[in-house]
């Protein structure tokens, strides 16, 4: 599979960023964005956090912070009690917009106030 290549299955020339300052802030939970934070913490110490969760932390840590969408998969899979590889690699893949279609950039600030 071309759901593990960065450029995913349409692959996109995007050049994604790592910053492991960002890396560990947004899996530490401190990002300073509270829902962000909130979902992170959750997953450390439970192995568990809700579908909208994955969702916002996805959106956020690739398309806000820019970071390559592989590694926030990979630490999913390490550290997610409910892991299913397919579910994982293809949400992240598909949050990241690297299937191609609508892109589900999440606000969130707005997300914040309506979850």
């Amino acid at each position: 599979g071309k759901i593990f290549l960065k450029g995913g299955t349409i692959n996109s020339e995007k050049t994604w960023g790592y910053d492991d300052k960002k890396f560990q802030a947004w899996k530490g939970g401190r990002t300073g964005f509270p829902l962000v934070d909130a979902n992170m913490k959750e997953l450390l110490a439970t192995g568990f956090m809700s579908n909208r969760g994955r969702q916002n932390v996805c959106s956020f840590f690739a398309l806000d912070l820019d970071q390559d969408w592989r590694y926030g998969a990979d630490y999913f899979e390490s550290t997610l009690l409910d892991y299913d590889v397919h579910s994982n690699w293809g949400n992240w893949c598909s949050g990241a917009g690297m299937t191609g279609g609508r892109l589900n950039r999440f606000n969130i600030v707005k997300q914040s106030k309506d979850y």
